[in-house]
């Protein structure tokens, strides 16, 4: 009986942020609202991230209180590494509310 490998290969990809020089619009105005665009997607990025290690924290912290077992994919932060990511976020929050404004204004 064979053995089904469910894994996939690791592909190294270059951050969708670093973008090569001819690949931007040619056009000033066009340019500038790519990067407005790009650190709008990237505050959305790094936001969701942030969620996500919150989520987990939260779900190893339920589970150490049960005596259930703790995921792999979950991890127990400290109280300062919490509150740390609670601020990151809230900066980053204020930081895309700022890029959206703008984007509204322009």
């Amino acid at each position: 009986m064979g053995v089904m490998d469910h894994t996939a290969r690791a592909c190294p990809s270059k951050p969708f942020w670093l973008v090569n020089e001819p690949q931007l619009p040619s056009d000033p105005e066009q340019a500038k609202r790519h990067g407005q665009l790009m650190s709008v997607a990237g505050t959305s990025l790094a936001m969701c991230v942030i969620r996500h290690l919150l989520r987990c924290h939260e779900t190893a912290r339920r589970a150490r209180r049960v005596d259930r077992p703790i995921d792999i994919g979950t991890c127990p932060l400290s109280p300062t590494q919490v509150e740390g990511l609670r601020a990151a976020l809230y900066f980053l929050r204020r930081h895309g509310e700022g890029l959206l404004q703008a984007e509204r204004d322009g």
